[in-house]
């Protein structure tokens, strides 16, 4: 094909990360959708980090990797945010907040993991020949 002709490891790290968080997000669905700690907000930060990395595999923008790795990071921070007032209950022994702490632990590995990959990803070279926003050739 012709949009991986050139990639590198970075993109492939970047995709396969994207790949987890999105299959993460459907289990995180599928799973968890009417516990206190799903969120919609997390929910649609990954869809928008996926939607960021076809940019990264349309386009050879060398801003593009930053997208999804800031959505992913995000969408990760909010999780947390919502399920430390469960895992204090856990950790406290009463029942005072609820929720889903098994789902909280899982998720937010899964999410770690995909968060961290596509930072370092974003780090890394997306394709042997990138190019900047807007490309300017001169004809001789």
């Amino acid at each position: 094909m012709v949009l991986f002709k050139d990639r590198t490891p970075g993109f492939w790290i970047g995709f396969l990360a994207s790949c987890l968080m999105l299959a993460g997000n459907i289990a995180f669905i599928l799973f968890d959708y009417g516990d206190r700690t799903f969120s919609f907000i997390t929910f649609g930060l990954i869809i928008a980090g996926f939607l960021g990395e076809l940019v990264v595999w349309t386009k050879n923008y060398y801003f593009a990797p930053l997208l999804p790795a800031v959505c992913f990071g995000v969408a990760l921070s909010w999780h947390l945010y919502l399920g430390f007032p469960t895992l204090s209950d856990v950790v406290n022994g009463v029942n005072f907040i609820g929720g889903n702490p098994q789902a909280v632990i899982v998720f937010g590995i899964i999410f770690a993991a995909g968060s961290l990959a596509s930072i370092i990803s974003s780090f890394m070279k997306q394709s042997r020949t990138e190019r900047l926003i807007f490309t300017v050739t001169t004809s001789k």
